[in-house]
């Protein structure tokens, strides 16, 4: 039984308690971002999405609890697409003390050369999130600073109770991934970047997460190939979680029906990010009725992503945008998110908090 609610602005501003964990997920429409609280005040942010002011959602939310950003331990970006990486460079500033942790692919030369290979003047596409990456590498590189690689079945961060675990990328992955990279970078004498936007999301980095008997799989964006190497290479001593934030926005591609049979709970707690550009909705109606009917506790942090104009761009932007026959279109963002509290080594359910638009996905509406 998971008890469910939807919060008032008072309690939305209540800190979890010592021995609370907490996930949140934030989803304005197009992008993702997961708050971890691991216990004893330790906090973790995955990916990055922007508020309606276009400030980092993280912080803002930090800001609304009083939670020093010091107390953030570890930012992971999962991968480098820019639903996942608006405003990253902001929280790893503001989260001075964190350790940044990213797959072992973005330190290889090839992806270096394709990130630093999109910074100029003529950036025909903006929407990779490779400019976000550059930013977040750049910081590091100026406080001297290292990134944690996330491979598969690798420990990222520990303390007390608490146990972050990276399940991917593999080795495969890797090798798939600098091959078609190498295909995006510019030929000789070529002076505009090229929008790195690679599919599959063959090297995102899944994070199981467990504080004592609260266990969370944390999905990214893998699809289903993915999950494949996932289920055949996980370690055994990876507990069902009771939390999963599916991947990929709910889409078919990144559903593989033995990962809900083998590494969760029956009726987990699901959360979905909707996703919507250029008219195209994630989780279809489709995706809706397969996850509503893998657990009744399902929920979504938006109600209808909806379309419309984008904001103005600078007059240089827009011109290499109409050059390279680039249409872009507003996605609408809002303060909505999914938050779960539940006490360290009881047995007690997740305490559901509905924020702003969020609800149960069965009411997930499609325009």
């Amino acid at each position: 039984m998971i008890s469910s609610s939807r919060s008032n602005a008072d309690v939305l501003g209540v800190q979890p308690e010592g021995d609370e964990v907490e996930v949140t997920l934030f989803g304005p429409g197009y992008g993702e971002c997961v708050v971890l609280h691991l216990g004893a005040g330790n906090w973790a942010v995955v990916d990055s999405c922007i508020d309606p002011a276009g400030e980092a959602r993280a912080l803002t939310y930090f800001e609304r609890l009083g939670v020093d950003p010091s107390a953030v331990k570890l930012v992971v970006a999962t991968h480098w697409h820019d639903d996942h990486i608006r405003g990253l460079a902001d929280v790893l500033e503001a989260c001075g003390q964190a350790t940044f942790c990213c797959s072992a692919a973005f330190a290889e030369r090839e992806f270096l050369a394709a990130v630093g290979a999109t910074q100029n003047r003529h950036l025909t596409v903006t929407g990779s999130g490779v400019q976000e990456l550059h930013r977040v590498l750049s910081s590091l590189k100026r406080s001297g600073a290292s990134p944690r690689f996330a491979m598969a079945n690798r420990l990222i961060w520990a303390q007390g109770a608490a146990r972050m675990v990276a399940l991917s990328p593999d080795d495969s992955a890797f090798a798939t991934f600098l091959a078609a990279i190498a295909e995006h970078l510019p030929g000789l004498g070529e002076r505009k970047g090229r929008a790195v936007a690679l599919t599959p999301n063959g090297v995102a980095v899944v994070l199981w997460v467990r504080v004592s008997n609260c266990v969370v799989l944390l999905g990214s964006d893998l699809e289903r190939r993915g999950w494949a190497v996932v289920l055949r290479d996980r370690d055994d001593r990876t507990a069902p979680a009771s939390v999963f934030k599916v991947p990929h926005h709910g889409s078919a591609g990144a559903h593989e029906g033995r990962v809900w049979d083998q590494m969760l709970d029956r009726e987990p707690v699901a959360l979905v990010a909707p996703w919507s550009r250029a008219g195209r909705v994630l989780p279809t109606a489709v995706d809706v009725d397969r996850i509503a009917a893998a657990t009744p506790n399902a929920y979504v942090t938006t109600g209808r992503p909806r379309g419309g104009p984008i904001r103005r761009r600078t007059a240089p932007v827009e011109r290499s945008l109409r050059e390279a026959g680039v249409r872009v279109n507003r996605v609408p963002i809002s303060d909505a998110a999914v938050r779960l509290r539940r006490k360290i080594g009881r047995t007690d359910p997740w305490r559901v908090e509905l924020l702003g638009d969020a609800r149960g996905i069965e009411r997930f509406a499609h325009v």
